[in-house]
């Protein structure tokens, strides 16, 4: 009996893992663009504002457009870059993939910053999933 549970254990995840591969090779690449602050809609701004002391992510979406805004919280020191790892979409979600490129010790003393990204692509009725 044991042996029959161990058996079943194995092939359930041989299978789950065989079908998460297979999803995420279903995927594809989203076209979108980098925004600057003076582009964004005016309500985005001020949301932005509010959150972007604490890390954050999430959408706003107009009747054309999406933005995604990753945020990262304070930091100490100044010229943060966040780099956008991959930007894709399956049938019901979009995925964003985005990590922080740190700064030196030496630009660690220049203050704080609230480093945030904000990318802009077509409106897509689907949940969006930050990693």
């Amino acid at each position: 009996m044991k042996k029959l549970i161990c058996i079943m254990g194995v092939l359930i995840l041989t299978v789950t893992g065989c079908q998460k591969q297979q999803n995420e090779s279903q995927r594809e690449d989203v076209q979108y663009a980098v925004c600057r602050q003076s582009v964004l809609p005016k309500e985005l701004k001020q949301i932005i504002k509010e959150e972007k002391k604490e890390a954050c992510h999430f959408t706003y979406s107009t009747q054309d457009y999406t933005y995604y805004v990753v945020g990262y919280g304070r930091q100490k020191g100044k010229g943060y870059q966040i780099k956008v790892k991959s930007f894709q979409m399956d049938e019901s979600h979009i995925y964003i993939d985005t990590t922080l490129i740190g700064v030196t010790k030496e630009h660690q003393k220049e203050g704080t910053s609230y480093p945030y990204l904000v990318l802009k692509s077509q409106y897509y009725e689907k949940d969006a999933v930050f990693r």
